[in-house]
């Protein structure tokens, strides 16, 4: 396609300026250069044209995939599952056994029926993901999030204080997680409650009855190893 407008074009250009017969006027000049201003612009829109299009075509915004963020270590106001290391911001994943598309409707349903505490501000059906703003002592002051993860059939969350500096939340954030968890009603802690200090004789000091000995003992029994042998690299 592009020789033969880059054929055309020197076609154009060479009929354009070929000798004509001598008449001493400057009419012909003036055409030949109409001609010659009038067939590049058509060219060239022709071959511009074209690419803007297929660009406008091939240009896609790429949107990131929702994720749940851990909290600052030094949050005070704050809860989520992604803190694994850090009990007093820690609350185990939800599991479920219904469908990821029920679970994901559940918490919908939750946050939606109360619409006095809760004001949705973002919801991914397809990443089944939901951002709210919550009430506290004033409006939009907390913010929940929940992912479902089909995969995994977990659910994820972070629920926070939007601007960071306010009063102590009297663990109103943790408290709020699990009533939307009781209020699902398919929904059960990772684990079942398990820790690391249930298997092997007990022993909380030896084993570590925290968030990471609850995540040891949960992974362990889903591979059927114990806890012992998940997160190794941690125990060196």
């Amino acid at each position: 396609m592009m020789r033969l407008l880059v054929a055309f074009l020197s076609l154009s250009l060479s009929s354009a300026f070929s000798v004509q017969p001598k008449t001493g006027s400057e009419a012909s000049v003036s055409t030949r250069a109409d001609f010659v201003s009038k067939t590049c612009g058509a060219i060239l829109s022709s071959m511009l044209m074209p690419t803007s299009a297929l660009a406008d075509e091939e240009t896609e915004i790429i949107k990131p995939s929702p994720s749940i963020k851990a909290c600052d270590r030094d949050a005070k106001n704050c809860v989520s599952s992604a803190n694994i290391k850090q009990i007093d911001l820690y609350s185990p994943p939800w599991t479920f056994e219904v469908s990821p598309d029920e679970a994901f409707a559940r918490i919908k349903g939750v946050l939606k029926s109360d619409d006095y505490h809760y004001a949705i501000k973002e919801i991914d059906d397809e990443a089944r993901y939901i951002r709210a703003y919550v009430l506290r002592r004033e409006a939009d002051q907390d913010e929940v999030e929940f992912l479902v993860k089909g995969d995994d059939k977990v659910v994820v969350f972070k629920s926070s204080e939007r601007k960071e500096g306010g009063l102590p939340d009297l663990g109103v954030n943790r408290k709020r997680i699990d009533d939307v968890r009781k209020r699902g009603a398919v929904f059960e802690l990772m684990g079942g409650g398990a820790t690391a200090d249930s298997y092997d004789g007990g022993g909380a000091a030896a084993r570590g009855n925290n968030a990471f000995g609850q995540l040891k003992a949960f992974y362990g029994l889903q591979k059927g190893e114990g806890f012992q042998s998940v997160f190794e690299e941690e125990d060196e």
